[in-house]
């Protein structure tokens, strides 16, 4: 993963909003919900929890005043489990099925839109996303490395 810590370094500048969203009765769907959690009372982050309705909280989000927005989603893209990679544009129309409305393409142009902010989306790769609360140990380690990430380079 230390690909992705360098990629994160690279693509976060000013401030930068987190905004997690997922299904957490999906086991690793809620992913980049339980990511936003981690980082919310973090000096120096904003982190807003999207839940499995995304599109209810982009106004949450707008009001950061973000320069980068950081989606973070359990995103199938054919990868080994627990493994993240940073995903824009065209890429995101390939991002496998979710479990919530909101489409990481959609939300993207629209948080575009209202805050010119550069937007990327952090996808972790599912292990399980069958019907359960926990998620997956190789997910659950993504997430907790990804926190610690998140809270140095800010």
């Amino acid at each position: 993963m230390n690909a992705t810590a360098a990629a994160l370094s690279e693509f976060l500048q000013g401030s930068v909003c987190v905004f997690g969203f997922g299904n957490r009765m999906w086991s690793d769907d809620g992913a980049g919900s339980y990511l936003a959690e981690s980082l919310q009372g973090v000096d120096g982050v904003h982190a807003v929890d999207g839940g499995f309705v995304p599109e209810n909280h982009l106004e949450a989000v707008v009001r950061t005043q973000p320069d980068t927005v950081l989606l973070a989603d359990a995103t199938d893209f054919g990868g080994v489990p627990g493994e993240c990679r940073l995903l824009q544009g065209d890429d995101l129309a390939m991002c496998g099925v979710s479990s919530h409305a909101g489409s990481p393409k959609m939300l993207s142009l629209y948080l575009a839109a209202r805050t010119g902010a550069r937007i990327v989306l952090l996808g972790i790769q599912p292990e399980n996303s069958g019907e359960g609360e926990r998620l997956s140990h190789s997910v659950q380690a993504a997430v907790n490395y990804l926190t610690k990430i998140l809270t140095s380079v800010q």
